[in-house]
């Protein structure tokens, strides 16, 4: 399906009767303007103005484009797992089989977020990317950095990771989500720092206790 048709699919919320534009076109002029780098509603409506020939390739717009107002009930009253799972599900079509390819879970903080601002202690993303591909195939938002351990795994539940090889930085080096990997058939691959202490240690010393010769015998074959 078009990423028009995904879209097509959510349920409209609003009263039809009261209402001007496809829910569709204004969450794709929503989703093209967040990819062009803009940040708020009145960026979705000068992105519109300025790429209206771009937009009618993919929008109906009988009414033009939406205003602000429009935009800012839209997203203020839509649930953001409706369109998370909507991306969600493109993305994988688009992917299509993970099998065999790297999946890197990494967590950022959303660009111009200030953790200091009322009512924001800081807001977290973790990303599911299809190295392959260069595509983001899950999401999932967490409070604050320290909360990537509970928002990993379930992250990892909503993607088929069978035979594929997940990454994550040392932030997920723990022994429950190196099971769930393993329990979803898949392979893991972790980064290791000195703070977990005696694994830290078990792991170094093993690798002294290698010979160099051996480890470049291991990597030719």
């Amino acid at each position: 399906m078009s990423i028009q048709e995904y879209f097509g699919n959510i349920e409209d919320f609003r009263i039809e009767n009261k209402c001007s534009h496809r829910l569709s076109d204004i969450l794709l002029i929503g989703l093209f303007t967040y990819l062009s780098n803009g940040e708020d509603y009145e960026d979705m409506v000068l992105f519109g103005k300025c790429h209206k020939d771009f937009i009618e390739d993919y929008c109906y717009l009988e009414n033009g484009i939406p205003s602000h107002d429009t935009f800012n009930r839209v997203f203020s009253l839509l649930h953001p797992d409706i369109l998370r799972c909507c991306l969600n599900d493109y993305g994988k079509d688009l992917v299509g089989l993970l099998s065999e390819k790297q999946i890197c879970f990494d967590g950022k903080k959303l660009k111009g977020v200030n953790p200091t601002s009322r009512g924001n202690h800081g807001l977290y993303i973790i990303n599911a990317w299809v190295a392959e591909n260069r595509l983001c195939i899950g999401q999932k938002k967490v409070e604050d950095k320290s909360n990537e351990i509970t928002a990993i795994p379930q992250l990892l539940k909503e993607i088929d990771v069978e035979e594929a090889v997940v990454s994550i930085d040392a932030i997920g080096c723990q022994q429950e989500i190196a099971e769930q990997i393993i329990s979803q058939k898949g392979h893991y691959f972790l980064a290791l720092k000195q703070n977990q202490g005696e694994l830290y240690h078990d792991v170094s010393g093993s690798f002294k206790a290698c010979a160099t010769q051996d480890i470049r015998g291991r990597m030719r074959v």
